[in-house]
């Protein structure tokens, strides 16, 4: 190269440039589909999470009635009826019925995990409301709470009644 010329890039550095910008657009590109991913895992996971909490509240129902003890709660949950993925928090009778707080968990695939565990749990908290007996057919009303609500959180939100 002339000492006169200014600017110009030498054709063996744009090359070079070039081979070395390929991979690394590949691998930004195949983390952003990983992280896509990912995310759609634990949607996933929390979306099965909800079906857990509607068939234990269904099982609870034709188990225990719609007043049940702490240890009728266990005993649902020990038997299966969501695979036993779920974990008492609170029973505590109200006004108009009985509320259980229980936590259900599903595990799910981390898409890039190079410093951590390559299985992640999608935890959520949902409120199990079982109408009085007095107030017609039985029927338990799920509701699920954020993924970032841990059932403790939710339960000092909650009325006492």
């Amino acid at each position: 190269m002339k000492a006169d010329q200014r600017g110009g890039t030498a054709p063996w550095a744009k090359a070079l440039g070039a081979v070395l910008l390929v991979p690394v657009l590949v691998l930004v590109a195949l983390y952003a589909v990983g992280r896509f991913r990912e995310a759609a895992r634990e949607r996933d996971a929390f979306d099965a999470t909800r079906a857990d909490a509607r068939s234990f509240a269904d099982a609870l129902v034709a188990a225990k009635g719609v007043t049940p003890t702490d240890q009728d709660v266990r005993d649902v949950l020990d038997t299966g009826a969501a695979g036993r993925r779920g974990v008492l928090y609170e029973v505590r009778a109200t006004a108009d019925g009985t509320r259980v707080l229980v936590q259900f968990s599903r595990p799910y695939e981390r898409g890039v995990a190079l410093f951590g565990p390559a299985d992640a749990m999608a935890d959520r908290c949902f409120t199990v409301g079982l109408p009085s007996p007095a107030s017609g057919p039985p029927r338990a009303e799920v509701t699920a709470h954020g993924p970032e609500d841990s059932c403790a959180d939710v339960a000092g939100r909650l009325p006492s009644p």
